[in-house]
């Protein structure tokens, strides 16, 4: 089966999945994919270790001893979503109101779909207050503008067309940056 990666890396990494009695075994970058002609990042292509993990918590747990004690009982999903719907709700009716509940979360994968979808719209309809999502992310960016400008990407399609490629103030993977079609023979001897 064919997919695509979640995340918002430029790449927009394609892979392929194989599938076996529902269950997928195997994962692969597609070989097709102009950007990275096959490779795939760590993280994607360990993806199936943490879906088949036994340590994935795949149902709602409350805690039942005291907070630091690990013991934790599994209980249903209408009384997960009950407590916590209850608990917002004594919150939001509390004298401080529901900008008392401050949602403080990030991106997930960072793709369109959880980086600002349904939290967002929940928490305002609630009432919450308002945050910049990640503190260190926004105040990073508001650094980077001050300092250098634009905060822009680049096309990963016009790498093999470089000259001279300068990574300023960071550590990219050579091993994950390079791997792909784009590759050229200057890059191929940049340390790692």
């Amino acid at each position: 089966m064919r997919g695509a990666c979640p995340h918002d890396c430029p790449d927009t990494c394609a892979f392929l999945v194989t599938v076996e009695d529902g269950r997928a075994t195997a994962i692969r970058g597609a070989p097709d994919h102009p950007a990275t002609g096959g490779a795939l990042c760590t993280k994607v292509a360990r993806y199936l270790e943490r879906t088949y993990s036994d340590q994935r918590v795949l149902h709602p747990m409350k805690r039942i001893g005291r907070k630091g004690e690990g013991r934790f009982a599994r209980i249903t999903w209408d009384e997960a979503l009950h407590t916590i719907a209850a608990k917002f709700h004594d919150i939001a009716a509390s004298a401080d109101g529901p900008q008392a509940i401050l949602p403080y979360s990030y991106a997930g994968t960072m793709g369109l779909l959880q980086s600002g979808s349904m939290d967002r719209r929940f928490f305002h309809r609630l009432g919450a207050t308002l945050l910049d999502r990640t503190i260190c992310a926004t105040a990073g960016k508001a650094g980077w503008v001050a300092t250098i400008g634009a905060a822009m990407g680049t096309d990963v399609e016009q790498f093999e067309n470089s000259r001279l490629i300068m990574i300023w103030a960071a550590t990219p993977s050579f091993r994950t940056c390079t791997s792909g079609p784009a590759r050229s023979k200057r890059s191929a001897a940049a340390p790692g």
